[in-house]
């Protein structure tokens, strides 16, 4: 017998793999600086940010990697693409699951940029699909610019990332 929760958690995780506008407004942004300010408003717009998780718990941090000579903390725009990154390079906290860290997204910059502090340079998203980043110390800035209601602000489609996740390790 299969496990139905199972199999509905797989068919979630699937779904984040699909390709986004997301992804192809990073991929634009390389030779288009024009479309930025449209991938980082639906960034900035998402309800939460997912990262790998390394360390034991209770002091599981998000997963930092070294990209052209400077280290920056692995970030995802949805469950799916996390899962699928620490499955991919083996980051996995107990037997064959990894530990997904879930955060609003006001969360998730309040708890970034401090890693400044342990030489993380900054936030790289979505590596496998894209890939694009930005220094921590510009995210506070970058919050109040393109949160919802800022003046960068847009607003998402709903449907674009899964707002189910509560709380940090999953």
């Amino acid at each position: 017998m299969t496990d139905p929760q199972a199999s509905n958690e797989a068919a979630r995780l699937a779904a984040d793999l699909l390709p986004t506008r997301m992804d192809e407004l990073a991929v634009e942004g390389r030779t288009d600086t024009s479309v930025l300010d449209q991938l980082w408003a639906m960034a900035f717009g998402l309800p939460r940010w997912y990262f790998v998780g390394t360390g034991a718990f209770p002091n599981v941090q998000p997963l930092a990697v070294i990209v052209d000579e400077k280290p920056y903390a692995m970030a995802f725009t949805a469950k799916g693409r996390a899962d699928e990154y620490a499955r991919k390079h083996g980051v996995l906290a107990i037997g064959d699951k990894p530990s997904i860290l879930s955060f609003k997204v006001e969360s998730a910059v309040r708890r970034i940029v401090p890693l400044q502090r342990v030489g993380v340079f900054g936030i790289l998203f979505d590596d496998f699909r894209g890939g694009w980043c930005i220094p921590l110390g510009r995210l506070p800035d970058m919050l109040q610019h393109f949160k919802p209601g800022g003046p960068g602000g847009r607003d998402v489609d709903p449907g674009s990332a899964p707002e189910s996740d509560q709380g940090s390790p999953d």
